[in-house]
């Protein structure tokens, strides 16, 4: 095939095919992107094919959709357009920078709003002295001046990405211009920076970092491979009724432009800058069947029905008034293939080149005053930032395991960049990833490292350590309980507060849940409920907020867990009968002791036992009596203790009882206190005395020696255990002789 000029010849126009030469589409849909004189997604205006085609475009035409170009404070920009503002502003793409998006890779995206030149208004970013392309832009001069309608620049759009998600898919450039004129033939440039590129509106100044002559040239190895990108310039040409012409150049030393043969395109004959050292050389395509690129204009046959949307904005009409369409032949479009032309960095990465760095910094659209190149140029709008280096400047927030947390999420919030994250661990468990690897579910603690480039193909250009810590510190849990009076309800206490609030790695306590279950389906989730007396197995769970972490307590409670006074369950009364005291009382079937006590004192505060009473089996309340044959002289207090099984006990009411009178001055109590005996004795002083218990055969078992008090005294006897059903007698010696001596049968 021919080789041709890559100032080559598209009809954006017309509808009709493109030159065989310029191996460019009339339009169409180039890496899922539209190019066809409209800006809607999902909608074809012009091309090969037209209407409902899915795809995508500057903005959606479904407000729900993905649109390229943000579109906040859209309302704002259209009233104050709408309301004769003349503004300048840009916005950037909607997503973060290498966003994938419907299987492809969004690299950059912006929008310029540029001012404009209507009567009275004056476009305050206009070439102010004569200005050319392969000039030294610190030699340009802006200002505020008026340039023809076919001049003034208007809206402008810029997107680059790859076909498919990898940086080694085919890269696309895509641009947009409108200008307010639509008569008369228009020329415009759009121009890409390497290095910094920037205007100063208060100086009407330009800076640069580029270093060969205000630019950064493409250099290239003796095959002809690149090794070094650079400055690059579409200058499109474009007469309404004939096709328009796009020069592609790159920027070059006259060196490099005489002496090397690229080994991907070829150099074209044009060569054009301000000094003989470096200047914009024009590129020629080789033969290949893959196609450039696309281009097309908006025209209809029938200009005043042309519908095509413009911005969420409006735009500016050629008639001087604020719209919602472009008017027919008012914007262009322009999808290049880099790739195939040969300019991607992903072509030479043998050579060093890192096809994940930025191409490009900036990109600067100006408009000139003819189809010349060198000719002198006119509005521009000021330079956008493009494709400036993809930055991992990622937020990471790391979780933590916890006992209501089996799985834990280590997510990575994409700032101004999307990333390709890879994760690796040593020490911990993955369990699953979201699609973009962005979130991460782990169910082990550890450390977790996260790897992150731009795009698959990419080297890692951030790598974070995460650790992933487990919290399963408990609460304290414990119950406790008292009764209310008359045993009519249970108060309950559960937990330990202060002992669930210690210090941990992770803070100490944040509060705590209770939950109670008992006897009867009783349940509760306060701290300190009421109950009535539903004896029996209490359970409280103790939950941490701060993890969801649990400690059980399980207590069974019944009357023997209170020491205090049964009357409820144990009613005691009593009489004088002669010289005995008959006690008798009933004792509810659930207080079901292991045995009753009898006990008595003289002072009401200092009881003995005085004998032991079994209970009735299976009778629902039982009935009970005992007789003190050996009363106390004068008055008595006696009271029933109630024993269970495990040893816990309980106490009858009270009662006292006077009136016995008896000359007996010593006697013998048995069962006393269990297996015990005990010697009452009146005495009337205070004396030492001595008690001595004997065997049958006269041997000595106990010698002590007692104090007695005026009055009745009580002398506890403990027989050794071998005396069981034995004889023993016991005698009592006082003022040196014998006071008592009795036989008694153990």
């Amino acid at each position: 095939m021919k080789k041709l000029y890559l100032g080559v010849l598209f009809h954006l126009i017309c509808l009709t095919p493109l030159s065989l030469l310029a191996q460019l589409n009339n339009g169409g849909i180039n890496a899922l992107f539209g190019i066809d004189g409209d800006t809607r997604s999902n909608y074809v205006k012009y091309g090969p094919s037209t209407g409902n085609i899915v795809s995508d475009d500057w903005f959606s035409s479904n407000p729900s959709g993905v649109t390229l170009i943000d579109t906040s404070n859209a309302s704002v920009y259209l009233s104050l357009l709408q309301s004769g503002a003349n503004l300048g502003f840009f916005k950037r793409m909607s997503v973060p920078l290498y966003s994938k998006i419907n299987g492809k890779l969004w690299l950059d995206a912006v929008y310029g709003r540029d001012y404009v030149c209507t009567s009275p208004l004056f476009d305050s970013t206009i070439f102010t002295i004569a200005a050319k392309n392969g000039d030294n832009p610190i030699n340009w001069l802006g200002g505020t001046s008026n340039v023809p309608d076919k001049n003034d620049l208007l809206d402008v759009y810029a997107h680059m990405r790859r076909d498919g998600l990898s940086v080694y898919d085919s890269l696309w450039l895509f641009t947009g211009v409108s200008t307010v004129g639509t008569s008369g033939s228009r020329y415009f440039d759009v121009e890409l920076y390497k290095k910094d590129f920037s205007y100063n509106s208060s100086t009407g100044t330009f800076s640069t970092a580029g270093t060969e002559s205000g630019h950064t040239q493409w250099l290239f190895d003796a095959a002809g491979n690149i090794t070094q990108t650079g400055d690059m310039i579409l200058a499109v040409n474009y007469t309404p009724g004939a096709p328009p012409v796009v020069d592609l150049r790159i920027w070059v030393s006259q060196v490099t432009f005489l002496n090397v043969k690229p080994a991907r395109f070829n150099f074209g004959p044009n060569f054009d800058g301000a000094t003989p050292f470096f200047g914009y050389a024009s590129i020629l395509s080789k033969s290949g069947t893959t196609a450039f690129g696309s281009g097309i204009a908006n025209y209809s046959a029938t200009p005043a029905q042309d519908t095509t949307y413009a911005t969420p904005w409006g735009t500016e009409q050629s008639t001087k008034v604020w719209g919602t369409q472009y008017q027919t032949l008012q914007l262009v479009e322009i999808g290049l293939n880099l790739t195939r032309i040969g300019l991607d960095p992903a072509l030479y990465t043998a050579l060093g080149l890192n096809p994940c760095t930025s191409l490009f910094s900036d990109i600067f659209f100006k408009s000139r005053s003819s189809n010349s190149f060198v000719s002198n140029m006119q509005d521009f709008v000021t330079p956008l930032q493009f494709l400036r280096p993809p930055v991992m400047d990622y937020s990471l927030k790391p979780d933590t395991l916890r006992c209501n947390r089996s799985v834990a999420t280590i997510q990575l919030t994409n700032n101004s960049t999307i990333g390709n994250y890879s994760w690796q661990t040593l020490s911990g468990n993955i369990v699953g990833s979201s699609t973009d690897s962005s979130q991460v579910s782990v169910n082990k603690a550890g450390k977790y490292v996260v790897s992150a480039s731009p795009a698959i193909g990419c080297p890692p250009t951030r790598i974070d350590t995460v650790v992933i810590p487990i919290d399963t510190f408990p609460p304290e849990a414990s119950i406790n309980a008292t009764v209310g009076s008359n045993y009519s309800y249970l108060q309950l206490y559960g937990g330990d507060v202060a002992a669930s609030n210690y210090m941990t790695p992770f803070g100490g306590s944040q509060g705590l849940l209770w939950n109670w279950t008992g006897p009867k389906s009783f349940t509760s989730t306060v701290q300190n409920p009421l109950t009535d007396t539903a004896w029996g197995v209490f359970q409280l769970i103790v939950t941490e907020k701060r993890n969801g972490c649990t400690d059980t307590a399980v207590k069974t409670l019944n009357i023997w867990d209170f020491q205090v006074l049964a009357a409820e369950y144990m009613n005691l009364s009593g009489k004088t009968d002669n010289q005995s005291i008959l006690l008798n009382w009933q004792a509810a079937a659930q207080l079901a002791p292991g045995s009753y006590v009898v006990q008595r004192s003289a002072d009401g505060v200092n009881f003995i036992s005085i004998g032991k009473v079994y209970p009735q089996q299976g009778s629902s309340l039982g009935s009970y009596a005992y007789t003190d044959t050996h009363p106390l002289d004068g008055s008595a207090y006696y009271r029933i203790e109630a024993v269970s099984i495990d040893g816990k006990t309980a106490y009858s009411n009270t009662i006292k009882l006077s009136g016995v009178t008896s000359d007996q001055k010593f006697s013998l109590i048995r069962n006393y206190g269990g297996n015990q005996i005990a010697l009452v004795c009146r005495s009337d002083k205070d004396q030492q005395a001595a008690l001595v218990v004997y065997n049958v055969l006269g041997q000595v078992l106990i010698s002590k020696s007692v104090h007695l008090t005026n009055g009745t005294n009580i002398i506890e006897i403990q027989p050794p255990a071998s005396k069981q059903h034995s004889a023993i007698v016991v005698s009592l010696y006082s003022d040196n002789q014998l006071s008592f001596t009795q036989k008694v049968v153990l």
